[in-house]
Parts: C-alpha cells; structure tokens; sequence
C-alpha cells in the first residue's frame, strides 16, 4: 500500500512539475502571472477552472513577492442564476488557501434566461471583470488553454472569416483590470491527467448546451483525424500563436 502511494505521489510531482514549467514560460513570455499582481482566479467548477486554481495556488508557493489571489465564482449557468459552487469544491478551493467569492451574475434586459453559449459566455465575463475591479484585483485569470486556442481560432476563421486567436492577455477598463490566460500553453489533455494524479473533486457537470454549441462540433471534427489529430492541433495552434504576435 505504501509502495502505491509513493509511486502516486512520484506520478504527481513528475506532472505537476511539468506542468508548473509550462505556466512560468507562458508567464515569462506572456506576462500572464505578473509579480505582486492583485489576481481573481475566475472558477466555474469544471475541470479547466479547477486546475487553474490549483496551478495559481502552486505556482504561488514559491514567489519572492506573491500574488494576491482570491476565487470568483459567478452563480449563473444556461438556464439562470443557481445556488453555487458545491460544498466539496468550496472545501477544496479553501483548503488550498484561497479565499472564495461567489457573486451573482449582472443580467442586462435581452439577455433572459434560457441563454445560448455565447450569451452565457458575456455574461460571465462581464460580471468578473466588474467584480475583480471593484475588489481590487489588477488581473483576472480565465482557465482557457491551448486548446481553447486553436478551437477559438477555428471557430472564428470559419464563422467569420476573421481568423482571430484568442489572446494571452488583454486590457479592460483603460488597463484597470487585465484578463490573463496562465494555461495558454497547457493541453487539454494534460489538465486531465492532473486532475486525476491530484484528486481533485468531482466537477460541476457540463452544461446542456455544450453539445450543441458550435466549439463541441469543432472538437468532433479534430477528433474524426483520428492519430493525426494532436499533431494538427499543434500547427493550429502555433498558427494562432504567430498571427497574435504579427498583429499585436
């Protein structure tokens, strides 16, 4: 039994460390972790998000001059305001000492519950970014990673010919808040694995209009490649990566 256990923990260092390298490059090369920053870590209860409050709080550990994290959390899902985080995530996210907010969601008059994807998604975002301005935070991390990349790139070169990746960071409120993506060169993949090695708690279910939603229809078709999906991932992504530099 203890022979297991230590080989867990072994598998757990090995890929968190990993993992923590990728996060301090994209930092290096992004900016994504500024030091002394004032960040809201933006938790919806899924995986990705999870694993972001985990690397953050990781990543934190061992700062000269450490973040100032806190957890928002936005009660809002398709069908309208819900009753919040569940209790296991709360105890998770506290027993890696960060303080938890939940906050609920700024409805304007069009947007009335049952919301599509996209409407749900704006909502979020701008109820965070006016909660972490009002509580002070200088910076707002958002769990996307480099799938959420190539995927977003995809979408918006096929619905709109546009081609537009999504960004590492970027600026709101004249500069007063700046949404930061510390996973942006993180898999989906491997978020998973930790998931597992770490133990995290059960997520929040995915949401009933995931599978309708024009990004599931993407990854289904990256899916159909078959073997040769990840390598295309990587030249999307990569692709996304360089118009980003070229148009900045």
């Amino acid at each position: 039994m203890q022979t297991t256990e230590s080989s867990a923990a072994r598998q757990l260092d090995r890929c968190s460390g990993r993992i923590l390298g990728k996060l301090r490059r994209s930092s290096r090369r992004w900016g994504v972790l500024p030091k002394g920053a004032s960040l809201a870590v933006a938790v919806s209860g899924g995986i990705d998000s999870l694993a972001l409050a985990y690397l953050v709080s990781r990543h934190n550990r061992n700062l000269e001059i450490p973040l100032d994290l806190m957890v928002l959390h936005v009660r809002l899902d398709a069908d309208g305001p819900t009753r919040g985080l569940p209790d296991r995530i709360l105890a998770w996210l506290r027993g890696l000492d960060l303080e938890v907010v939940e906050i609920d969601a700024r409805l304007e008059a069009p947007e009335q519950p049952p919301l599509d994807c996209f409407a749900c998604a704006r909502v979020r975002r701008r109820t965070l970014l006016e909660a972490a301005d009002a509580r002070g935070a200088d910076h707002l991390a958002l769990g996307h990673h480099a799938d959420d990349v190539v995927e977003t790139w995809l979408l918006s070169l096929m619905y709109t010919g546009t081609g537009r990746a999504m960004p590492p960071t970027r600026p709101y409120f004249g500069g007063a808040v700046t949404v930061v993506r510390p996973m942006y060169e993180l898999q989906r993949g491997e978020l998973n694995r930790l998931a597992r090695l770490a133990d995290f708690p059960e997520p929040i279910g995915r949401c009933r209009q995931q599978d309708e939603a024009k990004r599931d229809r993407v990854r289904r078709a990256l899916a159909a490649l078959g073997s040769d999906q990840n390598q295309v991932r990587r030249q999307l992504y990569w692709a996304a990566v360089r118009q980003y530099e070229e148009l900045r």
